[in-house]
């Protein structure tokens, strides 16, 4: 029997059953992503499977200034510190790891360079936690996993790397690749492209490019179902009309065009000066994504282990992250994790602010899982990671601070509160004691 963790996860076979149910064909499911995704949310309404169903895992580069005095730890009642201070209006909804260690398989200290594959957990392991996940609840997505990247491929040949099977898999770092891969049309369900020349916003607008298989959508369902897929397609409108600003001059005219039309904005994976706005539409697409039921994996890559990225906004707006941890200077070092924290507070709101099908915040049916790839970026340490997870509703017993020997361990904290831990091989010790309410 399954527990009640486990049924929150829709399996493909009920999925199947459900759809044939509805009267709903596979030509129109196959056709149209959001289509797909509309059924998902109709099976797991049927079956009143509210609870923990989706995982966002998400690569913040080089640890943070934690040697000697914690920089980004907060206090045991909660009080923020210089770089994790821009969580402040999110830590309520967070749990804070001290003391823990970036491991391997056999619970060894392996802090340093090396992306997602050690954020991720797989160093000694054939595949990351968020590729062994997708393999437990991804089945009846549209969309098994997302990799999503923000300037995440720099030095040192291929950075970034999610590992399934012992091979590596590229995250996408264009923002509108990613939108119209998702959105876009039919047959785009495929792998993750390494690296698109899809550079453009498509010129139709998505409801037009799934009109046949929304209409016939549409005629088997009820009237609530009705108003919730016009609710899904009018965020998917307002994202449109955010890219369109955003990729284009960013002047009244793109957001008032019919079509998608962004031929100004060429994709250049050299310009590193618009590291916010691609993190931000990324992390938009993200929520969207979750939204409508086309995914319940994604990963993030906020940047990549080399730190290159320049932010012209910030005080040192002259030197990359790179050098901001490593030039000697605390405050650039401090200045430049607390705006990543920035970052991650943006997708924590957004999904906050975001309703499942349920109604709910979508936050309460998802966990963000924050984790790096060493504790103190300046030396390369394991220990005093900063790993953090938040979401999850009153499932997890959220604003604290808790003690976790190893950052895998967090890991194995969410399958078990997704309720598959029967499925997903164990990547730590165990759930982290006093995180599961």
């Amino acid at each position: 029997m399954k527990s009640n963790r486990e049924k929150n996860i829709l399996d493909r076979r009920t999925f199947i059953k459900n759809t044939t149910a509805a009267g709903v064909s596979a030509a129109v499911v196959n056709g149209s992503s959001l289509a797909a995704g509309m059924m998902v949310a109709r099976s797991a309404t049927a079956a009143g499977t509210q609870g923990i169903r989706r995982v966002i895992c998400l690569y913040v580069p080089d640890g943070a200034p934690v040697k000697g005095k914690n920089r980004w730890l907060p206090t045991g009642n909660l009080n923020l510190v210089d770089t994790s201070l821009p969580l402040e209006g999110v830590k309520q909804d967070c749990i804070f790891f001290k003391q823990t260690l970036i491991s391997d398989k056999n619970g060894t200290g392996c802090g340093g360079h090396a992306n997602t594959d050690k954020a991720f957990g797989g160093i000694g392991q054939q595949s990351t936690y968020d590729v062994e996940l997708a393999k437990a609840i991804g089945d009846a997505s549209p969309f098994p996993s997302l990799q999503l990247g923000i300037q995440s491929r720099g030095k040192g040949g291929l950075t970034s790397p999610t590992k399934k099977n012992g091979n590596t898999i590229l995250y996408e770092n264009n923002p509108i690749a990613a939108f119209n891969r998702l959105f876009g049309s039919s047959g785009s369900t495929g792998g993750n492209s390494g690296s698109s020349s899809n550079t453009q916003l498509s010129k139709q607008r998505i409801v037009d490019i799934h009109k046949a298989e929304l209409d016939a959508l549409k005629r088997s369902l009820g009237s609530a179902e009705r108003s919730k897929l016009a609710e899904h397609l009018n965020s998917v409108k307002k994202l449109e009309d955010r890219l369109e600003a955003s990729m284009g001059n960013e002047g009244p005219s793109a957001c008032s065009t019919a079509g998608w039309n962004s031929s100004n904005f060429v994709y250049s994976a050299t310009n590193k000066s618009r590291f916010t706005r691609e993190a931000q539409l990324q992390m938009d697409t993200s929520v969207l994504a979750l939204q409508c039921n086309l995914t319940n994996v994604i990963s993030i890559s906020l940047g990549n282990h080399q730190a290159e990225q320049v932010i012209p906004t910030l005080t040192h707006n002259n030197i990359d992250y790179h050098k901001c941890i490593h030039g000697g200077n605390i405050n650039a070092f401090i200045e430049m994790r607390a705006y990543l924290s920035e970052q991650v507070a943006y997708l924590i709101k957004s999904l906050k602010n975001a309703k499942d099908e349920f109604g709910e915040s979508l936050l309460d049916s998802t966990l963000v899982i924050q984790s790096s790839d060493m504790g103190d970026g300046n030396v390369h340490s394991s220990i005093d990671a900063p790993i953090m997870l938040a979401g999850g509703g009153s499932s997890v017993r959220s604003g604290r601070v808790i003690s976790a020997a190893r950052h895998t361990s967090v890991f194995d904290t969410a399958s078990e509160l997704l309720g598959v831990s029967n499925k997903v091989i164990k990547y730590g010790q165990g759930p982290v004691t006093g995180v599961i309410a």
